[in-house]
């Protein structure tokens, strides 16, 4: 699904109900894509970057549904592989030398990376133009991977067991509102395309952050 021109998403199926979301992004310096999938799912994630001539792939944290197809890329596409700093041993314990050891704030491909930690120790959502790739930081209200409370807007966040550190989770979110953006892309559930910041606000509102 395009979302804009040089912005897409694409939804892959997995073992569960709902597919989870991949995302290319077209700077004019590199053809990026966010999320490569669990292992299970590496064929068609090498298709996908093999149709769109992706560059390199980015894993949004080192969870394995994000790091999962990370090697094939690298080793049958010759597509450089990066990572949040603090998570790349998710990509080396499973024999990957990331190319990319991604820090906050500094430019790469024209994306910034936007520190988020709490899902996992070094969590990152992605910032280009006014699109904001948030990777888990966020998800959509009606997937399968939300906390069980009350979501008054179309966000929301993963469960407490599936946080690193759940209370830091819920401050990031109020975090990501010092950036400007516009669309909201997830890996879970639907993304919000237009009216992201007022989305972001309603979802930490609702937990007090």
């Amino acid at each position: 699904m395009q979302i804009r021109p040089g912005v897409s998403t694409h939804a892959l199926d997995w073992e569960y109900d709902e597919p989870i979301h991949l995302h290319v992004v077209e700077t004019g310096t590199a053809t990026v894509l966010f999320g490569t999938g669990p292992p299970e799912s590496a064929d068609a994630v090498l298709a996908l970057a093999r149709e769109r001539d992706v560059d390199v792939a980015v894993a949004e944290h080192g969870d394995p549904d994000h790091v999962g197809g990370a090697s094939r890329l690298g080793a049958d596409a010759g597509i450089e592989v990066a990572i949040p700093a603090g998570d790349a041993d998710a990509l080396t314990a499973a024999g990957v030398d990331p190319d990319h050891r991604l820090t906050a704030g500094t430019d790469y491909w024209g994306v910034e990376p936007v520190a988020a930690p709490g899902h996992t120790r070094d969590n990152m959502a992605f910032l280009y133009d006014d699109v904001l790739v948030a990777g888990d930081t966020v998800v959509g209200r009606g997937s399968q991977f939300t906390a069980d409370e009350d979501w008054s807007g179309p966000l929301a966040i993963t469960p407490a067991d599936f946080n690193d550190d759940d209370a830091l989770a819920r401050e990031s979110v109020a975090g990501l509102l010092e950036y400007d953006f516009e669309t909201v892309l997830v890996s879970h559930g639907d993304h919000v395309v237009t009216g992201g910041p007022a989305a972001v606000r309603t979802l930490a509102r609702d937990f007090g952050v």
